[in-house]
């Protein structure tokens, strides 16, 4: 079984993480991807997240409902404390032995991966799948075994949408409809 890991604080899930799973599931054959919101990022200490690991979970289940290849798993937020990407692969590894793990994410998150917490170990365990954020230039880190997502650049980003949503903008076109209207009915993001 292969499976794609996408991890994030999903604050708020939007249409571009959605179309960053779809084409990483689609176009390297992957049997699933499980989207996995972090508790407390490690490397996001100094922004953390504005509504509860709870309530960016519920969005994710709102999100990805009616797709049956995509999941979410609370096993971050069920785990507390800081969410380390080792600690939630290995969990992973026990749940679904013997499958292949894909980690997917952008290539600013990529560029870092040798300051994560056992990325060594980590670089063993899994396979990179990366989508380009702007230019093709970058760095590998070394002993990655990387391959690229193939997808248009995605112009949606979590904190624009927040800040939209506090003045009173339309974000129709960036969410599902039924994660607009769980942040409309719980008000989130409107005091930032």
């Amino acid at each position: 079984m292969k499976i794609g890991i996408l991890g994030g604080t999903f604050d708020p899930v939007h249409l571009g993480h959605i179309q960053l799973a779809q084409n990483a599931r689609a176009q390297f054959s992957l049997d699933k991807v499980i989207f996995v919101p972090a508790f407390k990022p490690p490397h996001k200490q100094a922004v953390l997240p504005l509504t509860s690991a709870e309530d960016r979970c519920s969005m994710v289940r709102l999100a990805i409902e009616d797709m049956p290849f995509l999941e979410v798993s609370d096993c971050e937020v069920k785990r507390k404390g800081v969410s380390y990407t080792f600690d939630t692969v290995s969990e992973f590894e026990r749940k679904y032995s013997g499958a292949t793990f894909f980690l997917i994410l952008g290539k600013d998150a990529f560029e870092g991966v040798d300051t994560w917490y056992r990325a060594a170990e980590l670089k063993k365990k899994i396979h990179f799948l990366v989508a380009n954020r702007g230019t093709c230039e970058g760095r590998v880190p070394e002993d990655a075994r990387t391959q690229w997502i193939q997808m248009p650049l995605c112009p949606i980003s979590a904190s624009e949408i927040r800040e939209a949503i506090k003045q009173g903008r339309n974000v129709n076109d960036y969410l599902s409809p039924k994660v607009l209207e769980c942040i409309q009915a719980n008000a989130f993001y409107r005091k930032i």
